[in-house]
C-alpha cells in the first residue's frame, strides 16, 4: 500500500465519523447552518481524497450526495429524512470500502455498481424533490412545508384553533369550525387526517372541547414518527491500525528515556565502587537508592507509553447515536441518546473491545427497558425515552453506564424465568436478595423475552457484556428502580496491558492469579473442605462454595500435610469458586506477553512474565481452569 493511500484511509475515517455525527445533528436540528456546512465539507474532503489516490467510484457516489446537501444549502430544498438516510447510506458504503482497501491493500474492484446504486438513488429523491416543488403562487407556503407533520405556520393555524375551542366550549358551531379549519391545515401538509374525522364526530356531537384538543394532540403526536428502517445492525469496522499523538507525548517519552538512561549509569557506577571499595553496608544503602530512582523513572515511562495508546471513549460512543436511532425506529419506541464523559481516556484495547457489549447494553435498554408510547403516556412520561451513555475516570478505573428511564427489571420475572430454566432451584431463589437475583439476567442463556427477534431474545447479550468485560480484568453491576428504569455500570481498567497479579504456589510451582477475580484469602481447617458430587466445597458464609486444587487441577500431587487448607474465593463470570493453594506470595503489576512455544494453546494460561530473579510466571485463566465448577453469588 502507497504511503499516500494509507493517509487517505487515516483521513477518511476521520471524515466519515464527523460526516455521521453532523447529519445525526442536522437531523435534530434542520435549520443548524453550521452543522449543513461542517456535513458538507465532510463529503467535500472525502470526495476530493479519493479523486487524489485515483478511487473514482467512491468520488461518484460522494458528489452525488454533495449535490444532495448542496440543494438545501442554497434553499432549494429542506433537511429531510429520505436525505439523511441516504447520505448515512453513503458514508457506510464508504466506510466499508475504506475496510475493504486496507485489507487487500488496493481500491475494490466492484465498487463501481455500487457507486452507481448510490448515484441513482440520489438522482430519484433529486427527481422527487423537484417534482414536488411548489408553483410560484404557492413559494412561501412550500418553502417552509416538510415531509411529514406540521411546519411552524401550520403549527401556529392549529393551535390557535384550539385556543378558540377553549375559549367557547359551549358552541358546537364553532366547534365544528374550528375543526374543520385544523383538518384543512392538516390535509394541506399532505398528512391523512380522515380518521381524526371520524373520531371527532362523537366528541363534536356531545359538544366536549377538551375531548375534541385532545383528539387533536394524539393524532399529531401519532403521526410523527418515520416508517422503520430495513437494516438496523451495527456495520463492521475493522481494527484501526494507526494513532495519532500528541507531540507532546512523544517528548515526554524522549525526556524519561534520558533520565533513565542517567540512572542506569549511576547503577553501573554504583557496582564499580562497590567492586572496587567492598563496603557491602554501603553498597546496599547506594544500591537501595539507585533502585528507587530507576522504580520511579520506569513507572514513569511505562506511563507515558501507555498514554501514546489512549484514545477518547467518544472514539466508541460517537457510533452509538446512530444506532440508537435505528433501533428506536424500528420497534416504534422514540428514544435520544445522551452522551457525557466522551472525552474519558482509556488505553486502545478498552476502547476498541467495549464496543460490543455497549451495543448489547443499549439494545437491551430499548426493546426490554423502555416501554411503549402508550404505556409510557399513561405513567406520565416523556413521549421521547432518554438513554445516556456516560464515562468518567475514578483513580485506576474507566467508570461506564448506561442508563435508561423505562421500566426497571422486573423482579419477579426475572425469578420466574431462572425458576422455569431450571437455572436455580426454588430454595436458592427464595434466599436471594433482589439485588442479587437481578445479577441472573447476566447467566448464559437467559432472557425474559418470549420472543426473538433481530435484535434480542435469544439470551446472549448479557452473557457477552459480562465475559467480555471480565476478560479485559473489569466487573459488570447493575441496579433497577421499578417504573423508573435501570443502570448497568462497567468498572474497567485503564489499560489491558497492564495487569495486577497475586503470586501463590501450588505442586512446586509459582502461578499468578488476577487480583481483579480475587475476592478474598481465607485460611479454614482442612475438615472443612468436603466432597459434594464429584468435586469439593466450603462453606463461606452460608454459602456452598467449590474447591479446585491448583496442583491437583495442573497435574500435580495434592498435598494434604497441612492442618489448615489456603484458598483464594475468586469470582469467574459473575459466580464464586475456591481455588486452593499452598502458599501465597506478593502483589505485582506485570505486563502480560501471550504464551508462546510450548505453552501455545495450552488451556488455562492467559499469559506469562518474568520475575525479578528471571523465572517465567505463568499467569492463569481462571474461566478456563474452572469452566462450569463455580457456584452462583
Amino acid at each position: 500500500m502507497n504511503e499516500f493511500l494509507e493517509q487517505f484511509l487515516i483521513e477518511s475515517r476521520e471524515l466519515v465519523s464527523q460526516g455521521n455525527d453532523d447529519l445525526l445533528a442536522l437531523e435534530e436540528h434542520p435549520e443548524d447552518r453550521e452543522r449543513l456546512d461542517s456535513a458538507f465539507r465532510a463529503f467535500h474532503t472525502l470526495k476530493g481524497g479519493a479523486g487524489i489516490v485515483d478511487f473514482s467510484a467512491m468520488a461518484r457516489a460522494l458528489h452525488a450526495a454533495e449535490d444532495g446537501l448542496s440543494a438545501v444549502r442554497s434553499g432549494s430544498v429542506p433537511v429531510t429524512a429520505a436525505l439523511i438516510d441516504l447520505c448515512l447510506a453513503c458514508l457506510d458504503q464508504v466506510s466499508a470500502w475504506i475496510d475493504q482497501t486496507q485489507t487487500s491493500g488496493d481500491i475494490p474492484g466492484d465498487a463501481d455498481g455500487q457507486a452507481e446504486d448510490l448515484v441513482r438513488r440520489f438522482t430519484e429523491l433529486g427527481s422527487r424533490a423537484a417534482a414536488a416543488s411548489p408553483s410560484p403562487a404557492d413559494a412561501t407556503l412550500a418553502s417552509i412545508q416538510a415531509v411529514s407533520g406540521l411546519t411552524a405556520l401550520g403549527n401556529q393555524i392549529v393551535e390557535a384553533q384550539k385556543l378558540l375551542i377553549a375559549a367557547h366550549p359551549p358552541d358546537p358551531a364553532c366547534l365544528a369550525s374550528a375543526v374543520r379549519v385544523a383538518i384543512n391545515v392538516m390535509r394541506s401538509h399532505r398528512m391523512d387526517a380522515e380518521d381524526l374525522e371520524i373520531r371527532l364526530g362523537a366528541h363534536l356531537s356531545a359538544g366536549d372541547a377538551t375531548a375534541v384538543a385532545k383528539a387533536i394532540d394524539t393524532f399529531l403526536s401519532d403521526s410523527g414518527p418515520r416508517p422503520a428502517q430495513e437494516h438496523v445492525a451495527a456495520p463492521s469496522q475493522a481494527a484501526e491500525t494507526t494513532l495519532r499523538i500528541d507531540v507532546a507525548r512523544i517528548d515526554a517519552l524522549v525526556r524519561l528515556t534520558g533520565e533513565l538512561t542517567v540512572a542506569k549509569n549511576a547503577v553501573g557506577h554504583t557496582a564499580r565502587q562497590a567492586l572496587a571499595i567492598g563496603d557491602g553496608a554501603h553498597l546496599a544503602a547506594a544500591l537501595k537508592n539507585q533502585h528507587l530512582l530507576l522504580e520511579r523513572l520506569v513507572a514513569d515511562l511505562q506511563q507515558s507509553v501507555f498514554s501514546l495508546r489512549v484514545l477518547p471513549l467518544s472514539h466508541a460512543f460517537q457510533r452509538f447515536t446512530r444506532h440508537v436511532r435505528e433501533m428506536a425506529v424500528a420497534m416504534g419506541k422514540p428514544a435520544r441518546l445522551i452522551i457525557e464523559g466522551g472525552a474519558t481516556e482509556a488505553d486502545k484495547t478498552i476502547v476498541e473491545a467495549i464496543s460490543e457489549p455497549l451495543l448489547h447494553l443499549l439494545r437491551n435498554a430499548l426493546d426490554h427497558g423502555i416501554e411503549a408510547p402508550a404505556e409510557r403516556a399513561a405513567r406520565g412520561k416523556p413521549a421521547i425515552a432518554t438513554l445516556r451513555l456516560r464515562a468518567t475516570r475514578v483513580s485506576d478505573r474507566v467508570m461506564i453506564e448506561v442508563e435508561d428511564d423505562g421500566g426497571g427489571i422486573d423482579v419477579a420475572r426475572v425469578r420466574a424465568v431462572a425458576r422455569s430454566k431450571g437455572i436455580l432451584s426454588d430454595a436458592a431463589l427464595a434466599a436471594m436478595s433482589d439485588e442479587e437475583a437481578l445479577e441472573l439476567i447476566f447467566a448464559p442463556g437467559f432472557s425474559t423475552s418470549s420472543v426473538v427477534t433481530d435484535v434480542s431474545g435469544r439470551g446472549v447479550g448479557m452473557d457477552v457484556v459480562r465475559s467480555t468485560v471480565e476478560r479485559l480484568g473489569g466487573r459488570v453491576s447493575v441496579s433497577s428502580r421499578p417504573h423508573r428504569g435501570a443502570t448497568v455500570k462497567l468498572a474497567l481498567p485503564f489499560t489491558a496491558m497492564m495487569t495486577r497479579v497475586l503470586t501463590v504456589e501450588a505442586g512446586g510451582q509459582v502461578f499468578g492469579v488476577p487480583l481483579e477475580s480475587v475476592i478474598e484469602t481465607i485460611r479454614v481447617p482442612r475438615a472443612s473442605v468436603v466432597p459434594v458430587g464429584a468435586t469439593q466445597a466450603i462453606a463461606v458464609r452460608n454459602r456452598t462454595v467449590p474447591v479446585i486444587h491448583l496442583g491437583e487441577a495442573l497435574g500435580g500431587a495434592q498435598v494434604d500435610g497441612t492442618k489448615e487448607a489456603t484458598i483464594l474465593v475468586v469470582s469467574v463470570g459473575g459466580e464464586l469458586g475456591g481455588l486452593e493453594v499452598e502458599r501465597l506470595g506478593e502483589r505485582l503489576d506485570v505486563m502480560l506477553k501471550p504464551p508462546e512455544g510450548l505453552l501455545t494453546g495450552v488451556p488455562g494460561i492467559d499469559g506469562t512474565t518474568l520475575l525479578g530473579d528471571g523465572r517465567v510466571l505463568i499467569v492463569l485463566d481462571l474461566h478456563e481452569i474452572f469452566g462450569d465448577d463455580v457456584s452462583p453469588p
